[in-house]
């Protein structure tokens, strides 16, 4: 089990990262992923599956998390921490003209409710197909399709470049 945590561990931690947008929700977030996968990896039926499976499980976990913070934030409750930390995401080696539309992006992004703000990152920053993000979500090729169109549209609204 150890192996299969050290295989997987990079590729959860960076979906995880450029789900949440912050650092600091990232260990939490793969531990509790992980946790899920090793309680449930009984219901895996085909175990070359399980990449894909545990992805489902980051983004349904990250969505489920940026949820209940954007609740917390129109409610006064706590910190929600709903602000992406632009830094962590950019590599320093990015033109500075770059980084500067990345911020940009990222706090339009940030704004999203989490089922918009998941199908974009998936598509635009992970570079998964419109199927593959369908069976990571497990919803509808159509659905994706809608909600992907709804944050574009959204990102447009605030910016006339986009």
């Amino acid at each position: 089990m150890d192996a299969l945590f050290h295989r997987y561990a990079p590729m959860v931690n960076g979906l995880a990262l450029r789900l949440m947008g912050r650092r600091d929700d990232v260990d939490d977030l793969v531990q509790d992923c992980f946790v899920e996968a090793l309680s449930n990896w009984r219901k895996l039926r085909e175990p070359s599956a399980f990449s894909g499976w545990l992805k489902s499980i980051v983004v349904h976990r990250a969505a489920k998390l940026i949820r209940r913070r954007q609740i917390a934030a129109k409610i006064g409750l706590g910190r929600a921490r709903l602000t992406i930390d632009v830094d962590a995401l950019i590599a320093p080696a990015v033109p500075a003209d770059v980084a500067t539309e990345l911020r940009a992006v990222y706090q339009r992004v940030q704004g999203l409710p989490a089922d918009l703000r998941t199908v974009l990152i998936l598509r635009r920053v992970e570079g998964y197909s419109l199927d593959e993000i369908g069976q990571i979500t497990r919803v509808s090729l159509a659905t994706v399709k809608r909600r992907l169109a709804a944050a574009e549209r959204s990102i447009r609204r605030e910016d006339g470049k986009l």
